[in-house]
């Protein structure tokens, strides 16, 4: 019997250890969707505001006109799709997801950019599409010069999965902390290939003036205007220049911009995240990714 007795504590000892590591994995798990609730929840409430505000001006004796009727529903799609995006993907957090607190933190303070959030410019998964699945995640992706990262959010704080140009698959928070606040020195080649590609996109003018691109945007993304001034021949602001410019955020990432400007029927300058935009083709293919 006495022989017995410090197996039969060690037993459940580990089986106290194995409860407690369990309670605090499913801990974790509702810390991330009391997050997300309450992140969704947000997103509802502001929409509910906008449909309030829209119903109230329908029914009053002024209703606005059509372009800011334009403007006020754009903004309503733009949100609605982010808060349909956002449930998918929050709707499968794990006990077994990287817990990242201050994830939007660390990517504002170290200089990374937000890249469009559909299709992440032909970056995919290196996950299997059964392990993905539809609700493995919101992503994401980001830019430094020529390095980028894309992560799948399963919560305003919480990864599925991450995936950067330096370290290919990451498999834990701090793996993906080191990558978003590390401050690696690029290498000279992959500097020179970057200046290189976006001088590339200079070589040839765009190929639709100012106003063309304006009207574009203003039908694309309704209330997205934040400047609309005037220019110097070089795209600076003066108030009394020959040129008129404007920047634009995405309606529904408002960290996600264009910025345009031209003179008369020159050919626009526009530019967004990674450079020059080079053409009419590439402004809707970037506009379509962002509403």
């Amino acid at each position: 019997m006495t022989s017995d007795h410090p197996t039969t504590l060690d037993t459940l000892r580990a089986e106290l250890d194995r409860e407690r590591a369990r309670a605090e994995s499913l801990e974790t798990a509702n810390r991330v969707q009391a997050a997300s609730l309450t992140s969704l929840a947000r997103l509802a409430e502001e929409l509910r505001c906008q449909v309030a505000d829209l119903h109230d001006d329908a029914l009053s004796s002024h209703p606005m006109p059509v372009q800011g009727l334009r403007n006020v529903t754009g903004r309503m799609n733009g949100l609605a799709d982010t808060l349909s995006r956002a449930a998918r993907g929050y709707s499968g957090a794990r006990t077994t997801d990287m817990i990242y607190p201050i994830v939007d933190d660390d990517l504002r303070a170290h200089g990374w950019t937000p890249r469009p959030d559909r299709g992440l410019d032909g970056v995919l998964p290196p996950i299997p599409i059964t392990e993905l699945g539809d609700r493995r995640g919101y992503a994401r992706g980001w830019h430094r010069g020529p390095q980028w990262i894309t992560l799948w959010f399963t919560g305003p704080c919480a990864l599925a999965y991450a995936d950067s140009s330096d370290h290919g698959r990451l498999t834990d928070a701090d793996a993906v902390r080191a990558v978003i606040t590390s401050r690696r020195p690029l290498s000279a080649d992959a500097l020179a290939e970057w200046a290189a590609t976006r001088q590339e996109a200079h070589t040839a003018p765009f190929d639709a003036s100012y106003v063309r691109v304006f009207a574009h945007l203003r039908s694309s993304w309704g209330g997205g205007l934040v400047v609309d001034d005037r220019c110097d021949e070089h795209g600076a602001p003066a108030p009394n220049g020959p040129g008129q410019r404007s920047v634009w955020a995405c309606p529904s990432d408002p960290d996600f911009r264009l910025s345009v400007w031209g003179i008369g029927n020159e050919p626009a300058h526009v530019r967004y995240w990674a450079g020059p935009v080079v053409d009419m083709a590439h402004l809707v293919q970037i506009t379509g990714h962002c509403r």
